[in-house]
């Protein structure tokens, strides 16, 4: 396989980079939102399993992170992040112009594709997969850190702090923990605003009563030591007449980087050849 690097330009002028490995007569094409941290190019591997059912692939760096301009690990506003993946979608529209289309995303990513296809138009997608979308915290912070956090977001939005992401628990894989050290472009930068924007509309996106226009996929592992499962729990069942919910026994936050990865890919299959457009 082979990967196609491009850019596009955010509505506020940024450069964002694009990873694009794609087949001849796709009969999906699966554009990838990516985690806090990390970028479209640790999604290889899960590519590679796409084209081989006959799937292009396109994955957006968001800005702020891999090859994406933009300060390391920040939003000037959530929407701006939403208008990214619309540009996203824009650019495989234009590629592939009658090929169905079905949104990823994962960690932070599930959480801005649960709110893009809760608030955004989507007849251009055919479905969407949430992957241990972050929805909530596993562990509450205590109630004056959060408002010291309100305070210092309004004053300073921009400020930088590591997100004391715990690399152990991104998989039982230890190859893969290596892989996630050693990559450059992986970085730990979180700033107030992100933060703030991230879990104020993760909850708000479980009490958004509108409902889903379009099927998905929601798997999330009950092991997962860095975003919320009961969570996902309760997004499922909120939205269950348009989601199929399969929690991963023993699954730590990546499951499609770790050790029971065939049977995410075995499902990730069965949606995608089971999803087509809303009639």
């Amino acid at each position: 396989m082979s990967e196609e690097n491009q850019s596009i330009l955010s509505q506020d002028g940024l450069k964002l980079h694009l990873h694009h490995w794609a087949v001849d007569l796709p009969n999906k094409v699966i554009c990838i939102v990516h985690g806090l941290g990390e970028h479209g190019g640790r999604y290889l591997e899960m590519a590679n399993m796409l084209n081989k059912a006959n799937c292009s692939v396109i994955a957006i760096d968001l800005r702020g992170h891999g090859l994406s301009e933009g300060k390391r690990g920040h939003t000037p506003s959530y929407e701006l992040l939403l208008l990214d993946i619309e540009e996203l979608l824009k650019t495989a529209r234009a590629e592939y112009t009658d090929t169905p289309m079905i949104l990823f995303g994962h960690s932070m990513g599930g959480n801005l594709v649960a709110n893009f296809v809760k608030t955004k138009t989507t007849s251009e997608l055919s479905g969407f997969i949430l992957s241990s979308p972050f929805f909530d915290v596993v562990f509450q912070p205590p109630v004056w850190k959060v408002k010291l956090a309100k305070i210092i977001g309004e004053l300073l939005p921009g400020l930088l702090q590591s997100n004391e992401l715990d690399v152990s628990a991104i998989s039982r894989d230890a190859n893969e923990i290596l892989k996630y050290i050693d990559d450059p472009l992986v970085h730990d930068r979180i700033s107030i605003r992100l933060f703030l924007e991230l879990t104020k509309n993760g909850r708000a996106v479980l009490e958004n009563e509108n409902k889903l226009k379009i099927n998905g996929l929601h798997y999330h592992g009950d092991a997962d030591q860095l975003v919320s499962f009961p969570s996902s729990e309760v997004f499922a069942e909120k939205n269950k007449d348009h989601v199929k919910w399969i929690p991963l026994k023993d699954t730590y936050h990546e499951p499609h980087n770790d050790l029971d990865r065939e049977n995410v890919y075995k499902q990730i299959r069965e949606f995608i050849q089971e999803s087509d457009k809303e009639k």
